[in-house]
């Protein structure tokens, strides 16, 4: 019984019919199984040799397929050298070779034509020969029933093992390798049993080659490739007719002409200018190939004719694109474009875009196993079956093996059992004019005696239903042309939209960029060179080159360009909103004609109002812009991203959640794309096509237009076992189960790493969890009340370190203390940091002391003192502890909480709660020193800012009753903490509480975020990082107010709608201040306020108001201006005789270069005027000697009608005045009374001593005190040599001094300077150099905050 030896060598299965080799090493199988895995570590070596000849057989054919080992012969030998240490067997060394003899080999084995010869390794290393394995094979290989080669190594030298006289017989079986990973480096010793040596090996020299094809047949091997060129695949039934210089030419490729001109049947190429006497340029016969650098060159001759064909790669050309190129002589020149003689691409591109910008991606269609199978449906080939793939090679297949190498497709017969090349991977897919894409694979198999080259041709038609591909033809020349109707070739998620409306053939999201249309003026943007106006939706508002239809103008100084006509046509492409406009003015760069694209790119927050910005112009003369705004989103969810634990410690990842952009993570075979963000819908664009609820996605790189949701955004952060969390729940089902897909991520406090980004930790099932190292994810103490007194008495400072911004208190110390009383008869006297005067509390190093109103000596401490300064979020706090006992036992202790209020909001201490079982007085502090910055309270729209500043309360709070519940009451205020509320002790610095007692309520969060625009005529504003929600402690409370425009509504007021299911409160609020173009509301002022970059704060004129306004004579008329109000009527600006030169209300604050410009406009009608209106224009320059100054006319206005303009010196403007560093006495404040000038010294015409300083006393004065001028200026003089005298002491001592060093240092910091980094210095810069003022303070100097700074009035 002949038994089968069978041996896996992954991914194939070697088999053996040998009876001795297989009984004997199914026996020793676990020793032979060891053996296989050893050897594949034994070094094998092969040397070569000039002498290729080859003695014995090497070939076998089987049908029209050749097997060679001719590249195994090429070897002297081929050496195995064992590395087996397993003590069973001797070290070992065999040399084989094939087909012939050992040639060259170190050790010689006795006997004829040894082919494989064996020795052993001595304890010296040298090698011993042990004799002859077997002969060379006289027959050659021969092929298996199962396809195997097998080549046999007979009578080798006698074999004492047996008890038969026989000699030693060596089997090899070679297997064919598909590819390079499964080819082994030479044989592998399988067993060794008793006189024979079995040996596998996989090796490409095994595989089926077609029948040698000789040179005429046109091949050459591929540039940089092994694998052969067949030109035949461009050869034509017929011909090609090709036109130049006059001339007509007819030509084929690798075969005659037929049926043309020629007038002979072997003309490769004639000249039929003249049809009736055709000159024949090339024939077969004299035909040859060749590279020439990339080119490949098909040469014809005859006679002493000749051509020459340059054949360059073009992997789009679905045909050959020929064209002429010379005629020298007696040689003519042709130059073709083709993919044929690209060399194959194992990795073709699949991604690909048109003129047009769209974009196709057919990566959908690549296999990894198996192929595309299509039958052939024609009566008389039944039998055959193609296999096809798309950007990638055919697969092995289990029960039929294509051609090695990289070819797209194969045909296959069931009868005949053949397999065909249906040609490479030569050409990239290709768009043609009406949209459908087409595949080529070239130079396949010979066919029709080798007139032709077997190719194929797919059609690929863009389909919503998938189909599979289907053969309609094979042509004369054996292409098989395919036709394919798959969702695949159509465009990416592409889709034209009208009116500025457009949808997502996605997810059905509808885009309207009709909010973005600005009706009032156009936008204006630079590159630098031009500036650009630009409007959507519609045409400019202003004209362009006198005409009105374009939307993109182009200006450079009185030059006018139109940069493309006015759209409301908008493209959505797989992501991205693009708008084009084109047809714009000509002849730019050459012919070029003017045109502009914009890409609009979703931003969350970003309303859009400031327009697009310049990205580049090509040299086309297309302008390119992009726009971030919000209307380029789809719908989005955003959650309170904040916990507060129980013991009073909060974690904010607000600054990880983002409005632009995405964390991304890729894993490391670069299949996957996970796509995460936080605490908010994922931002969706190109790179990014998520569902939009999801939080978390997972997008297949391969197919990438597959994103799998893997959670959906539903509540913020919370703590488990001690871990900061967020879970996104709800996503799609995860493979074939009905579960959902869920995403965790853990936020780990790492307070070191710098470039913070997620992990994919685990994946079990359908849960996906992520680890994100942070600092964001450290803890910042809330107050607990419960805490002791600090250990150490601290310096009365506080650092925010996340900002690294340092808060000083130190300017609040006062030894007599500060003394305040609640609505009964407790009197408190305080201190801040330091002790009260013992005459005021008589136990030293108290803090705060307490008296009944009736009983001023019985004096109680309410806490000792220290200067240990909290920061916390939101406020600051000191808490004074072990004061006396109160009748409970309990001891006294005083929590004093410094806020940052309102702007007006009294600057003193109140009691606001006594806690008379814990014995603890809650004292609130609204105080500038608490500020580090307040939010602006207004929004911008397209046409104005809406600004709900006068919706801010600095003494009283908004009631609002709950009607479901009236013993419900909340109590807000818009955009700063609630005011005093006295009894009631809600969380410092929150802006929104509800009451639940008579004494406490539940934070309903602080005013961290500024108002955002969100929808038309509404604006919401949310205040986070509130208490802990009641239904679920594992979530802080919010709240959210919406305000709607109601323009019969006033101000308006709150009500109270409902709270959703993650603890957040939402109110509406009816207001004529969310309205734009509304009519003028009550209490809504000018604009007053301007940033100032240079001081790192705000300017603000208000002090400059005076209730009767300033009058100032210029010429015949008598103007009456007043700042941040009313001069005369609605005017900020009139003459005597009541003509308006501007209303207070419409004015417009801003920097001309160092010159702050305040402009009053929509004054009385004037002709002459621009705007048909009045206007007047303010310059305000800094002078530090004027104090608060007087306006002065330009001399410029004896030329205007319409205009009136002034120049004032204040030194509201300059930054020493700001800071208000010297608080000396004999230094003019800062809002000291303006000194009139004389009315005379306006007039232009008459220069005198008054024009030039404003401060002289009036001419009256002058007349009544004529002697005292020159007492007043002797005295002045001296003056000033004494201060100067006395300021060098004091710089030269401070210099030296740590309080110096602070000075300079901050000075540093606030011109641009660098170099202080002492740590206990700059926690004391703020304070030094910030003096209290009555109406400016600087809470920030940091330059990552400049926008975010504010002036207290």
């Amino acid at each position: 019984m002949t038994q089968q030896l069978c041996v896996v060598i992954s991914p194939h299965v070697i088999c053996s019919h040998h009876n001795a080799a297989a009984t004997t090493l199914v026996k020793m199988w676990p020793i032979a199984s060891l053996l296989l895995a050893l050897a594949l570590q034994g070094v094998w070596s092969e040397t070569s040799s000039n002498d290729t000849k080859v003695d014995f057989p090497c070939k076998v054919v089987d049908g029209d397929h050749v097997y060679d080992l001719s590249e195994l012969a090429a070897r002297d030998y081929w050496k195995y050298d064992e590395t087996l240490h397993t003590g069973l067997f001797q070290s070992r060394v065999m040399y084989m070779s094939f087909c012939h003899p050992l040639r060259n080999a170190p050790v010689v084995c006795e006997g004829e034509n040894v082919g494989v010869c064996e020795s052993k390794k001595d304890d010296t290393g040298s090698e011993v020969p042990l004799g002859s394995r077997g002969q060379v094979s006289s027959v050659g290989p021969a092929i298996t029933e199962d396809g195997w080669l097998s080549y046999v190594f007979e009578s080798g030298a006698k074999c004492n093992k047996s008890i038969h006289d026989t000699t030693y017989k060596t089997y090899v079986h070679l297997y064919c390798a598909r590819d390079t990973a499964s080819e082994t480096s030479g044989p592998m010793l399988m067993s060794s049993p008793g006189c024979e040596r079995t040996f596998a090996w996989m090796t490409k020299a095994a595989c089926p080659v077609k029948a040698e094809i000789k040179r005429e047949s046109c091949t050459v091997k591929f540039s940089n490739s092994d694998y052969i060129l067949n030109l035949h695949t461009l050869h034509t039934e017929k011909y090609y007719n090709v036109s130049g210089s006059k001339a007509k030419y007819e030509l084929n490729f690798c075969g005659p002409v037929t049926g043309g001109h020629c007038g002979s049947d072997a003309a490769t190429m004639c000249d039929v200018t003249d049809p009736s006497a055709p000159v024949v340029f090339g024939t077969l016969e004299g035909m040859d190939m060749k590279w020439e650098n990339e080119a490949l060159i098909l040469a014809y001759k005859n006679q002493e004719n000749s051509v020459k064909i340059m054949l360059f790669c073009e992997r789009t050309a679905t045909s050959p694109m020929i064209y002429f190129v010379e005629k020298k002589n007696k040689e003519v020149v042709f130059s073709v474009k083709t993919a044929a003689v690209c060399t194959p691409d194992e990795a073709p591109e699949c991604v690909i875009e048109d003129d047009k910008g769209n974009v196709y991606d057919l990566r959908s269609l690549r296999k990894e196993q198996g192929n595309w199978e299509v039958l052939d449906e024609r009566d008389d080939h039944k039998d055959q079956l193609y296999h096809i793939n798309v950007c990638g090679q055919v697969n092995e297949g289990r029960h039929y093996h294509c051609p090695p190498g990289p070819i797209g497709a194969c045909q296959t017969s069931f009868d005949a059992l053949t397999a065909h090349n249906l040609g490479f991977l030569t050409s990239h897919p290709s768009i043609n004019e009406d949209g459908s894409i087409t595949i080529t694979y070239t130079g396949g198999d010979q066919c029709q005696e080798g007139k032709h080259a077997r190719s194929t041709r797919i059609n690929l038609i863009c389909n919503d239903i998938e189909y599979e591909p289907v053969l309609v033809e094979e042509t004369a020349t054996c292409e098989y042309i395919f036709t394919w109707l798959t969702p695949a070739a159509c465009p990416r998620h592409l889709k034209k939209g009208t009116n500025c409306l457009v949808e997502d053939p996605l997810y059905g999201n509808m885009y309207d960029l009709n909010p973005l249309r600005n009706q009032i003026k156009d936008y204006n943007v630079t590159d630098g060179e031009h500036d650009y106006l630009i409007n959507i939706c519609g045409p400019l508002v202003s004209k362009c080159k006198g005409e009105g239809q374009s939307g993109v103008c182009q200006i450079k100084g009185d030059e006018q360009f139109s940069g493309g006509m006015a759209t409301s046509n908008i493209t959505f492409n797989d992501g991205t909103l693009v708008m084009n406009y084109n047809g714009g003015t000509g002849g730019c760069a050459g012919n070029n004609t003017r045109s502009a694209q914009i890409i609009f790119l979703c931003d969350q927050n970003e309303s859009g109002r400031d327009g697009p910005h310049f990205f580049h112009e090509d040299e086309t003369c297309t302008y390119h812009f992009t726009w971030l705004t919000m209307h380029a989103c789809p719908p989005f969810s955003v959650v309170d991203c904040s916990v507060v634990t129980a013991n009073g410690t909060i974690y904010d990842l607000n600054e990880l959640s983002s409005s632009s952009m995405n964390e991304e993570y890729s894993t490391s075979d670069g299949n996957k794309k996970f796509v995460l963000n936080v605490c908010r819908s994922v931002v969706h664009n190109k790179e990014s096509r998520c569902p939009y609820n999801a939080g978390a996605c997972v997008i297949d790189l391969k197919h990438k237009n597959k994103a799998l949701n893997i959670g959906k955004v539903h509540s913020g952060p919370y703590i488990e076992n001690g871990n900061l969390k967020i879970k996104y729940s709800g996503g799609d089902p995860c493979g074939n189960s009905t579960q959902l897909s869920e995403t965790i991520i853990q936020f780990n406090c790492d307070k070191e790493e710098l470039y913070a980004y997620p992990q994919l930790v685990a994946q079990e099932g359908c849960k996906y969890i992520f680890e994100w190292n942070t600092p964001i994810a450290c803890p910042m103490p809330l107050i607990d009340h419960t805490t002791s007194a600090p250990e150490t008495k601290g310096n009365c400072t506080a650092k925010n370190d996340f900002t690294g911004y340092v808060f000083n208190l130190n300017p609040l110390k006062k030894k007599t203390g500060y003394e305040i009383q609640d609505s009964g008869e407790v009197h408190l006297v305080l201190n801040v940091c330091d002790e009260v005067d013992t005459e005021r509390c008589p136990d030293k190093g108290t803090g705060a002391c307490s008296y009944t109103h009736d009983d001023h000596t019985n004096i109680a401490s309410a806490g000792k003192a220290n200067a240990k300064l909290q920061y916390h979020l939101g406020f600051l706090s000191l808490y004074y502890t072990g004061g006396q006992a109160c009748g409970n036992g309990e001891k006294r202790s005083t929590l004093i909480s410094f806020i940052c209020g309102a702007e007006d909001a009294p600057d003193i201490p109140v009691l606001i709660h006594e806690d008379l079982d814990k014995c603890i007085y809650y004292i609130n502090w609204y105080t500038d020193l608490a500020c580090e910055r307040r939010i602006n309270c207004f929004v911008d729209t397209w046409e104005q800012r809406l600004d709900l500043t006068p919706l801010i309360r600095s003494t009283s709070n908004y009631e609002v009753s709950n009607p479901e519940n009236p013993k419900q009451k909340f109590y807000l205020n818009v955009c700063r903490p609630l005011n005093h509320i006295v009894g009631l002790n809600c969380r410092p610095g929150s802006s929104a509480c509800l009451s639940v007692s008579e004494s406490e309520a539940l934070s309903l969060g602080q005013p961290i975020t500024t108002p955002q625009y969100i929808y038309s005529d509404e604006i919401q504003m949310i205040y986070s990082h509130g208490s802990k929600c009641l239904t679920n402690s594992d979530i802080g409370i919010s709240s959210r107010i919406i305000f709607i425009c109601d323009v019969n509504a006033g101000k308006g007021s709150p009500t109270y709608k409902n709270v959703t299911h993650d603890c957040q409160y939402l109110f509406e609020w009816r207001t004529a201040l969310a309205c734009e173009n509304r009519q003028e509301v009550t209490d809504s002022g000018p604009v007053c306020q301007i940033q100032f970059n240079a001081a790192k704060t705000n300017v603000n004129l208000k002090p400059l108001n005076r209730p009767d306004g300033y009058s100032v004579k210029f010429a015949d008329k008598e103007y009456k201006i007043n700042i941040c109000g009313a001069a005369c009527g609605e005017s900020g600006v009139c003459t005597s005789d009541g003509t308006s030169f501007g209303l207070s209300s419409k004015s417009d604050l801003n920097w001309d270069y160092d010159k702050l410009k305040l402009m009053y406009y929509g004054g009385d009608s004037c002709s002459d005027a621009l705007s048909g209106q009045r206007t007047t224009i303010i310059y305000f320059s800094c002078n530090m000697s004027v104090g608060l100054g007087y306006p002065v006319p330009d001399p410029i206005m004896r030329d205007l009608e319409c205009a009136a303009i002034f120049n004032w010196e204040t030194n509201l403007t300059c930054i020493e005045a700001i800071y208000n560093m010297d608080d000396s006495s004999d230094k003019k404040p800062i809002n000291s009374d303006p000194v009139v000038p004389d009315s005379e010294s306006h007039e232009a015409e008459k220069p005198s001593v008054e024009e030039s300083d404003s401060d002289n006393p009036s001419a009256d004065q002058q007349q009544k005190e004529p002697e005292s001028a020159y007492s007043t200026v002797s005295a002045a003089i001296s003056s000033v040599l004494i201060v100067t005298g006395i300021i060098f002491v004091i710089i030269l001592v401070l210099f030296k001094s740590e309080r110096g060093q602070q000075v300079v240092s901050s000075a540093r910091r606030f011109f641009g300077m660098r170099g202080y980094s002492n740590i206990t210095q700059s926690r004391m810069e703020n304070s030094s150099l910030i003096s209290p003022s009555s109406y400016a303070r600087v809470y920030r100097v940091d330059e990552s905050d400049d926008d975010l700074l504010n002036v207290v009035t």
